[in-house]
């Protein structure tokens, strides 16, 4: 066979392949989860609060939206990644935008903030088909003029987790991230109520 007519089909060969593999690839896309969309009605409805909120902040291992999970029966100090699963924003986008939906600031607040960090963010595996979305948040409560802390609360909240995996993780995270963020602002409010500097 003449040289040009192999170098042509090596290329044609060549090319093919590529093209496999560019479909394979396309076909393995990344599942991507975010916390859904809020309607509200009889299930989802607003908080109100009457201190104004800052925007989240999330610890330094947690800036990332790689969806992380434990294992706690078998290596409970480390911490893993989904590889095929990530988030569509990091988890203090997506306190954010939650708090925009859920929450309904009062026209006059009070003379303090709150301040929420994100210290934990963990779909935990407590056995190999038994898991939760684990949540923590550390509350604070500032005197805005002073920037004074007045008081501060960790909240933990955990949600099972209906099915072990990266769907079944995201969706009680979602529950978690919600159910902690409304605890946080009915302790905002309590603790702004009962102190004389915030009012």
């Amino acid at each position: 066979m003449h040289p040009i007519i192999l170098l042509l089909t090596g290329s044609l060969i060549a090319s093919s392949l590529i093209a496999c593999v560019g479909i394979n690839k396309t076909k393995k896309n990344t599942t991507v989860y975010d916390f859904g969309l809020s309607v509200l009605g009889k299930s989802y409805q607003q908080i109100t609060s009457k201190i104004t909120l800052e925007e989240p902040v999330a610890a330094e291992p947690l800036n990332h939206n790689k969806i992380r999970y434990r294992l706690n029966y078998q290596h409970p100090s480390r911490v893993f990644f989904y590889t095929e699963s990530r988030w569509a924003a990091t988890p203090s986008e997506l306190f954010s935008n939650k708090l925009n939906t859920l929450v309904n600031i009062v026209s006059n607040p009070m003379n303090c903030g709150l301040k929420l960090k994100i210290e934990a963010f963990d779909h935990v595996f407590q056995t190999e088909t038994t898991s939760e979305g684990t949540v923590q948040v550390s509350a604070l409560l500032i005197e805005k003029k002073s920037n004074k802390i007045i008081s501060n609360q960790l909240i933990t909240e955990s949600i099972t987790a209906h099915s072990p995996n990266a769907q079944g993780g995201t969706a009680a995270l979602h529950q978690a991230s919600e159910i902690a963020l409304k605890k946080a602002i009915d302790w905002g409010n309590m603790m702004a109520e009962s102190n004389t500097l915030c009012r």
